[in-house]
């Protein structure tokens, strides 16, 4: 059994602060410092327009602080880090699988007592903010090892799925990946019981790191007169759980979304193509679209 967080990589941040400035001089607020980082391989089994059974993957960072931990996609932890080397040369995939799988950026304890999500419907961003709700768990017997903890086994349910996790005592915090928190050591390993969404811990990194937010999102255009990124801050429009939760399923869940994801877009389209290698990227008010979906499986049904 370990009893010591494990050292993959060691960070030394600079002094801590009430805002950080990313590379293109954008402020974040700073709402803590983390005291690891725990590395996720997040799946979801679904279909393709066909029918086709396909599972889609992508790494999510946990920053776990005093309070406050934040769930978003590990290449934009590494990027806001400047660790750009360890994203690779072809730094758009992680977008391609970040827009399949309608990831969220979740902060839960911030502010005290509230969960903050930043959900993407392009070309628009959303925060939704709600009351943080842990879901009602049972402890069941047995145990299992991940990434050599020692993990205790619970069961419960959220938001209209029913969960299994496994979560490792010897890692003191409440916190789990995206909404799933509340047990007494991290949660490493997490699945639903129709087998569809699967968290599973790959790594901790023992660091100190600022968990930031924006109170707007942060978009970087091509400028072809300027020949150069131009970033731009938009405040982001604000949604109830409930309004986010019916609009995801009205635009996600509509069939001409599998063929044709911009079916809903009205109007013009300020459409950028950047072509990497095999792939050629499209975006919409500086996000990514992909050129075809999968079927829609939320994470909360309720």
């Amino acid at each position: 059994m370990k009893t010591k967080l494990t050292i993959i990589l060691a960070l030394v941040a600079s002094t801590m602060s009430a805002q950080m400035l990313t590379r293109d001089n954008v402020k974040l607020d700073t709402l803590c410092q983390s005291k690891f980082t725990a590395v996720y391989q997040y799946s979801i089994n679904t279909s393709d327009a066909d029918g086709k059974p396909v599972t889609d993957s992508i790494r999510l960072a946990l920053q776990v602080g005093d309070g406050v931990w934040k769930t978003w996609t590990y290449e934009r932890y590494l990027f806001q880090q400047q660790r750009d080397e360890e994203i690779g040369d072809d730094h758009y995939w992680f977008m391609h699988n970040e827009a399949l799988m309608h990831i969220a950026t979740t902060t839960v304890g911030y502010p005290e007592g509230k969960t903050i999500s930043l959900e993407l419907i392009p070309p628009l961003q959303y925060e939704v903010t709600e009351d943080t709700e842990a879901p009602t768990w049972n402890m069941v017997e047995g145990s299992d090892s991940v990434c050599g903890y020692l993990c205790q086994k619970a069961n419960g349910k959220f938001r209209g799925r029913t969960w299994t996790v496994l979560y490792a005592e010897d890692i003191p915090t409440a916190a789990g990946p995206w909404k799933l928190q509340g047990l007494p050591g991290l949660i490493t390993y997490a699945a639903d019981d129709e087998g569809i969404h699967t968290f599973r811990l790959i790594g901790i990194y023992q660091e100190t790191a600022p968990i930031t937010y924006s109170a707007g999102s942060v978009v970087s255009k091509w400028s072809m007169e300027e020949r150069r990124l131009i970033t731009t801050v938009t405040p982001y429009e604000k949604a109830t759980r409930e309004q986010m939760q019916k609009q995801k399923k009205n635009v996600f869940g509509n069939r001409q979304y599998l063929t044709n994801p911009m079916f809903y877009m009205t109007g013009p389209k300020e459409i950028l193509h950047l072509g990497q290698q095999r792939v050629d990227y499209q975006f919409v008010g500086g996000l990514y679209i992909p050129e075809k979906a999968h079927v829609y499986m939320p994470l909360e049904n309720e």
